[in-house]
């Protein structure tokens, strides 16, 4: 029995700390993207398959096992976002069009619970990497209109 405490950065932590919910966030939200190539176009798949390798790398990197490159991926979303961005869209997405897109919405929202999360964390490593689930979040919700052919 562990008694609420693990090993986090080489010492012994509680489970109720602020990183543990951050790494929870991050873990629901790449078993979310799973589900997402599960039930998605297969011209989609190969880029959450990427997604989900960040989102890894990213957990090694909170846990001070990995550095990580942020701007290469910020600049990834910059221009996957370029390309997706519609700006005729003049309506909100109703979440439940199909399956694909509403779990692409749900890694969305999980995305920018995680954000938050890491805002209040108040770590200056986190600047970047606040960047990035920004770029993502915004990801995401392109790429479930691209789901719905909306």
């Amino acid at each position: 029995m562990d008694n609420g405490f693990t090993y986090l950065h080489g010492k012994k932590q509680k489970k109720s700390q602020l990183i543990f919910e951050v790494l929870g966030d991050l873990d629901e939200l790449n078993v979310i993207l799973g589900l997402v190539k599960a039930f998605s176009s297969n011209k989609i798949n190969h880029k959450i398959s990427k997604l989900q390798a960040d989102l890894t790398e990213i957990g090694s990197f909170l846990a001070d096992l990995k550095k990580v490159d942020f701007q290469e991926k910020i600049d990834f979303l910059k221009k996957e976002n370029e390309r997706l961005i519609n700006p005729s869209l003049k309506k909100f997405s109703q979440p439940g069009i199909n399956q694909s897109s509403s779990f692409l919405h749900l890694a969305r929202v999980v995305c920018r619970r995680l954000e938050r999360k890491l805002i209040a964390l108040k770590k200056p490593k986190n600047l970047l990497m606040l960047a990035y689930f920004n770029r993502l979040s915004s990801y995401l919700f392109w790429l479930a209109k691209k789901e719905e052919k909306i």
